[in-house]
């Protein structure tokens, strides 16, 4: 096929491509993630610049957040259309149009209106696509490897935070303007949808919409799909996928990161409030933290991989991040040098990352188990309910912290979060998945055995 023919169904592929093919577009996947973080990161890494440019307050500023976060919760409905339509087109032609928004935003000028509606247009293409990048993740790693590949996917809000923040440190001495970050921005992500559009593939719907659980399987897997009534799987998603345990497992890992809410938006205020790191310190080692979760989120889900299991490492992380959360509070009122502050968030880096590569796994094999068809619709799901409490616990934390010297109203927001991380707890038991690798090898076998002998299994 081609390179260079776009058409819808021209990007299927009707065959289960090769380990080094997979693993090609998954890695186009993750820059894909990483280039929508990067262009959305853009405005914070600017944020002094534009406040001064539009003369605007900090709480208008606030504002501008809550209502990205808004349109993001809603935009993540409309990613369930990648059941529909395919995954990669939803990715590709959305890069192109994040790309030259993006740019275009350079160029509002002086108007507020201009500004705030091309950002807000943006943020509504970027949920939609965010929802999309996970599922193809999740077409091409079955699941014995699927814990790894979303842990690779969870590089995408760290590295775009990283491309946003060197760009800025890099170029801003040189241009001096916040609209330059924005056009840099742009013809990076005009760069990496040329790549997409010229290598991004996608499994047929026959291929994707079947549960598969390793490599081994892909003779089967092509074997069945002509089999599969597409359109019977796809009928009223909504009422298939608003299923009580993807809604209770999604509100569980939405408060289950609140810690991690918290470190985007307030670890370096934090730090540089409480214990009196400068800015640049502060931002340093909240650095430290995202590295930690890069690398741990990655390790972790190679493990966990090979463990066969997901609940165990879910329930670990919840308890460690609630004793580390413990600690980090018992240090408020007390002197911290730089050395044993990177201790805590690397801890914190860890513990986090544990519970949510594995969840991230588990969801999405809860959402093949209901139905495989569906995949993208069950991540609306959860993406909807996320940013829905992101929008939230960010309304909260400006009533419970309201002098950002007090330690003590810090201290009330973590124990906010700690009652999150309880909350998580009973939730784990609703995800698909065993506590065991025998479990699991048990009824993987009962399975094969079972397509051998053409018995549905549920």
């Amino acid at each position: 096929m081609s390179t260079l023919q776009i058409g819808l169904r021209q990007r299927y592929l009707e065959h289960y491509p090769g380990n080094s093919r997979r693993i090609w577009y998954l890695a186009l996947a993750v820059i894909a993630t990483i280039m929508l973080y990067y262009e959305s990161y853009v405005l914070p890494s600017v944020a002094p610049l534009v406040l001064a440019s539009f003369h605007l307050e900090v709480s208008t500023y606030t504002r501008i957040l809550l209502l990205s976060n808004i349109i993001g919760a809603i935009s993540a409905i409309f990613g369930s259309l990648s059941d529909r339509i395919g995954r990669s087109n939803l990715i590709v032609y959305g890069l192109l149009l994040t790309g030259l928004g993006t740019i275009a935003i350079s160029f509002t000028g002086a108007s507020i209106i201009a500004f705030l509606v091309f950002i807000c247009v943006l943020g509504f293409i970027e949920g939609v696509i965010l929802v999309a990048t996970p599922a193809l993740v999740r077409d091409f790693s079955p699941r014995f490897g699927r814990a790894l590949a979303m842990g690779f996917w969870t590089v995408g809000p760290v590295g775009g935070s990283v491309l946003a923040t060197l760009a800025a440190n890099q170029t801003l001495p040189i241009y001096g303007s916040w609209q330059s970050q924005y056009v840099i921005a742009g013809i990076v992500g005009i760069v990496v949808f040329v790549l997409c559009f010229l290598f991004l593939r996608e499994l047929s719907p026959g291929l994707r919409d079947q549960v598969m659980n390793s490599l081994r399987e892909k003779d089967e897997i092509e074997r069945r799909a002509a089999g599969i009534n597409i359109e019977k799987a796809m009928e009223h998603p909504w009422r298939q996928m608003l299923h009580p345990r993807l809604l209770i497992s999604a509100f569980g890992i939405s408060v289950y990161l609140l810690i991690y809410y918290a470190a985007v938006g307030f670890f370096p205020l934090y730090l540089s409030s409480i214990f009196k790191f400068t800015v640049a310190q502060a931002d340093g080692l909240v650095g430290i933290f995202w590295l930690v979760n890069v690398a741990a989120a990655i390790l972790i889900g190679f493990i966990s991989d090979r463990a066969l299991v997901r609940k165990p490492f879910m329930l670990v992380g919840s308890l460690a991040t609630i004793v580390v959360t413990l600690l980090f509070m018992s240090r408020i009122g007390t002197p911290t040098d730089g050395g044993l502050m990177a201790l805590f968030l690397s801890l914190f880096g860890v513990s986090i990352a544990i519970g949510y590569v594995t969840w991230m796994a588990a969801y999405t094999e809860t959402v093949e188990d209901i139905n495989p068809a569906l995949v993208a619709t069950g991540l609306a799901v959860e993406g909807f309910i996320l940013r829905t409490v992101v929008v939230l616990s960010t309304l909260s934390f400006s009533f419970v912290v309201t002098n950002q010297l007090d330690g003590s109203q810090w201290a009330t927001w973590w124990w906010v979060c700690i009652a999150g991380l309880v909350v998580f707890i009973p939730t784990i038991f609703v995800a698909s998945g065993y506590w065991t690798a025998a479990r699991t090898r048990a009824a993987v076998l009962q399975s094969e055995e079972s397509q051998e002998l053409g018995i549905e299994t549920v």
